[in-house]
Parts: structure tokens; sequence; C-alpha cells
């Protein structure tokens, strides 16, 4: 019989790090379940996964994403956006495998906001000591950062920046912005290189930096191209899981870290949900909670695009991923640091061929400033696919739902136009591609290219998330457990009640770490 006292769904973010941790006790018997391929050694992972060139999860140089190594959903921007790409990555190492390797933490605000409702193990001072504990900082040894971690964290030295980086930083400057030299200090804010989980170009994913140092231990087992159809829920007790090819495994504990994405789909096919939404599908309920698939967050960007009158590099093994970011506070928002931006370069070398994401972006240098909005009001919905529950479920991630959103990625992208104004940007911005110049006059014309354009900046959240049991649109405790059902826990970036002012990977990761530790002490 295949029983195990843990079984692991996903080795992503989340996933890697609980299954290794679990697995450090050698009485603990730990199955971890992934969808894509794994690896036994780094020599064997492929460059695309491997070599960490991208400036972002799809804007320049990512040749995974698109790939096998991704899951390629398609999902609802808003009602002018019904296409929108969705990257996630199906590998060893999840969607840290594909992503842009910005390594920002949460801000405190983010875990008040959590500890408001009533998530009383959330708190900034409960989760710091778990970024310390993932992260190996190169530039910083202080009393916020770790160095004895699993991941490496280096930031691009100014000196080390190319052109456009540099032009952007001075800029931000000289309008009266502050500087940082990192973004992951607590109380940070203003102009600096993002940290990044890349060293000397290579991508530190959690395939790479949990999962293949825990292969050698007798107590681990990963199941590679596993695909979980079904858990088996009895009396409100998990009784297993079903595999794709109906082979049945058992456990004392079934933890789902299979993302945003999948998670609540598992569940929904599981018949954990919403009793209507289950049963008009023709599927068999089995619990109720109303919030699975519900409470979809996201950080909703636009990039504002020029042609770059010089071919500022030719590759990016040249220089490997390189960002500056501002972060900010929007006018008037009582939020602080809602809004971001980012400066982002394509080079001129880089082959149609080699791209399977957005491809027709590419065949000349370009520079492009992100806006970005990190608290968004609005929020979306996950739902199955009614001709086919098991094929990619329906998103909708219902940007711009809420005025107010819509008015700050107007601020945000007239700002970033500014910018870029600044006369350094002179020797290399040319025309501006996106969106037409009458845009940045006529505010009818502006809406209209947002509401067509705006996308996920690839940190989809909160689709089962945590809160209290009173709360009936929680689907999870402040352990990852799931209301009302024993032997079954989400450790993912689903569980988020609202997404953080950041770039989720790190968070997920610290999730992992912390709700490791949870279950070691019997919690």
């Amino acid at each position: 019989m295949n029983t195990y006292d843990y079984i692991v769904i996903g080795a992503g973010s989340s996933g890697a790090v609980l299954a290794s941790r679990l697995s450090e006790n050698p009485n603990n018997k730990v199955l971890l379940i992934e969808a894509g391929d794994t690896f036994e050694k780094i020599e064997e992972i492929p460059d695309v996964i491997k070599n960490g060139m991208a400036t972002g999860a799809d804007w320049t140089g990512n040749l995974a994403v698109g790939t096998d190594y991704d899951w390629k959903y398609e999902a609802v921007s808003n009602d002018n956006f019904k296409n929108m790409g969705v990257p996630r990555g199906k590998v060893i190492g999840g969607t840290s495998s594909i992503n842009g390797q910005v390594f920002l933490r949460a801000i405190p605000e983010d875990f008040q906001n959590w500890k408001s409702k009533g998530l009383d193990d959330w708190s900034f001072e409960d989760c710091l000591k778990y970024y310390i504990k993932l992260e190996n900082d190169l530039d910083f040894k202080n009393e916020f950062h770790g160095n004895d971690g699993p991941i490496p964290v280096k930031r691009h030295s100014l000196d080390s920046l190319l052109q456009d980086q540099k032009t952007f930083y001075n800029s931000v400057y000289q309008m009266g912005f502050p500087t940082t030299d990192d973004h992951n200090m607590p109380f940070s804010e203003g102009v600096g290189p993002l940290p990044l989980n890349n060293v000397d170009g290579m991508r530190w994913s959690t395939g790479i930096s949990y999962v293949i140092p825990a292969l050698y231990r007798d107590n681990f087992k990963v199941l590679s191209n596993s695909i979980c159809k079904k858990i088996i829920v009895d009396k409100g007790i998990q009784r297993g899981v079903i595999l794709q090819n109906d082979e049945i495994y058992l456990a004392n504990e079934v933890i789902l870290s299979t993302g945003a994405v999948e998670s609540p789909k598992l569940l929904l096919n599981s018949g954990i949900g919403d009793k209507e939404e289950i049963v008009n599908i023709g599927l068999e309920h089995h619990h109720q909670l109303k919030g699975v698939g519900k409470n979809l967050r996201d950080h909703p960007a636009v990039e504002l695009v020029w042609k770059s009158s010089k071919q500022l590099l030719d590759q990016l093994t040249d220089v490997g991923a390189q960002k500056v970011a501002l972060r900010y506070t929007s006018e008037n928002s009582k939020d602080r640091l809602d809004m971001i931006s980012v400066m982002r370069f394509q080079p001129g070398g880089i082959s149609k061929d080699d791209l399977h994401f957005r491809s027709s972006d590419f065949g000349e240098s370009r520079i492009a400033i992100t806006t970005g909005l990190f608290l968004a009001k609005s929020h979306g919905e996950l739902t199955l696919n009614p001709k086919n529950p098991k094929d990619y479920p329906i998103m909708n991630y219902n940007y711009l739902s809420n005025d107010y959103d819509l008015k700050r990625l107007i601020e945000g992208a007239k700002f970033n136009y500014e910018i870029a104004r600044n006369g350094h940007f002179d020797s290399f911005r040319g025309d501006l591609i996106e969106p037409i110049p009458e845009a940045l006059e006529n505010e009818k014309i502006l809406i209209d290219w947002i509401k067509s354009k705006v996308h996920t900046m690839h940190h989809i959240s909160g689709t089962c998330k945590m809160g209290k049991e009173t709360d009936e649109m929680a689907v999870v405790d402040k352990f990852g457990k799931i209301h009302g059902i024993e032997g079954l826990r989400i450790v993912d970036c689903s569980i988020m009640p609202d997404c953080v002012r950041a770039n989720t990977n790190a968070t997920a990761i610290m999730i992992g770490e912390k709700i490791s530790d949870h279950i070691k002490n019997g919690n």
C-alpha cells in the first residue's frame, strides 16, 4: 500500500520547501507529487530553467515561458481583454523556475492587515524570522537579513547598471524621490535595484535550493509528471489522493501546494467548495466552503513602451537579469507603497525562434516602464470549466472593476511618461510605441488603452484564503488547515487574504517555512 505520513502535492515555491523541511525528520515518510519534470542534479536542469536571464516573467528574455514547463493558462483581464496569458511553472520549483526572480518581501502593513482579520500568528515579526531563515543575502549582514539560508539573494550594484537602468534611477532621484540600497528593509521606499534570487546568471529556484539537496534521504520520495485528480473525503476526513492514472496514495496528512490556480481547482474537483457550483457542474459535493476559488487577487499592470534609438546591449547573457524599481505611494492613498514603477529593456539580439510568449513584441531593442498597482481593490474569481472540470479553469481577474484602481493606473502611466521625458533618456529613447502619443493628452483614449492592455504581474493569490471559521469566505485557518476537514491543508499563495505589496515568490517560500514549523510543533 502507498502510505505516507505526509503527501505534498506540488513542488513549487511553497511545496518544495514544505516537503524538504518535513523530511528532515527521518521518522516522517514524505511523498512529493509534481505535475511536471523533476531533476536529480543541477547539471540536468535545462538552460531555459536554470539560466535566469529575464527581466520579467513575460516581457523579455524568459525562454521558459510558453514551453512545456509552463501551464500556459489564459484568463479574462476585464471585459476589454479576454485572452490574457497567465504563465505558471509546471516543473520542479513551480513558478520559481520560470519567474522574473524578484525577491521582494511583503511590507509590515501587509501583515498588519492579516492580523486584523484574526490571523494572530501572522504579524510582521512572526514572519520576519522566516524571511531571515530562508535567505542568504550576499549584500547585507544585519538584524533584518539572513546569511546562511538556502536562497542566495543579490542586487546589481549601481556601477554595474545598464544605461536605461541608471537613467531611470537618476531621473527619479532628481524628481525628489528617496533612494534605497535595500528594498527589503521593513520601511524602505523609493528607487533602487531590486533584490534577485539570481547569482551569476543562475536562477535559485526552490527546486534547486530545497528539493535536490533532500533527494538523498531514504524517507523522501518524489513522483514527477504526476497529476492529482481528486482528494478522497469521507465524513469530514481526508482519506487519500487519486492520481490521473487512478493510483491511490494514502497519508495521515495531505497538503495542497499547487498554487492559486490548481489548489482551488483540485478542491472543487474533489467536491469541496460551494455546493451549488459543484452540483451544477455534475460533480458530487462533499463539503461546503463558499470561498474556494473566490477572492482572486493580483497586481494589475501596463507598460509604456518606446523604441530604443540604439541597441543597449545585444544579449541578456551580457548582463543577466537586471531591474531597478521605484516603490511609492499614490496621491491621496491611505495605503503605503501601493504603486511600483519598473524599468525594463529588451536586447536586440534575442531571436524570435527562442521566444514562446508575446513573441510579436520582439525583434528590435526597446525600453519600457511598467506601471504596477501593488494593492488593488478589485478582485476576481476562479471556477471550473463546465465543459470539462479537469481542464483549465475559467479565471476572471476582474481588473479595474473598482474605479480607484483605474484612477491610480491612469496616474501611474502619466507619471511614468514624465519620467521618460527626462533629458537623460534622449540619447536612447526613440518613438513611443504604446500607448499612442495622443493617449497622454486624451484621457478617454488612455483609459481605453489601459483596459485593453492591463495584465497580470504574475502574483495570483487569495483563492483559498486564510481566515477565522466565522468568515464564510475563509477556506483555511491560520495554520493552513481546511475548515471542517481533518487531515487536509493548503500551503501556497492561495491562502493569502490579499496580495502582498511585493512580488509573491519570497512570501510563498516564507509561508512554506512558517507552516512547516507549525506542523512540526503539532499545529
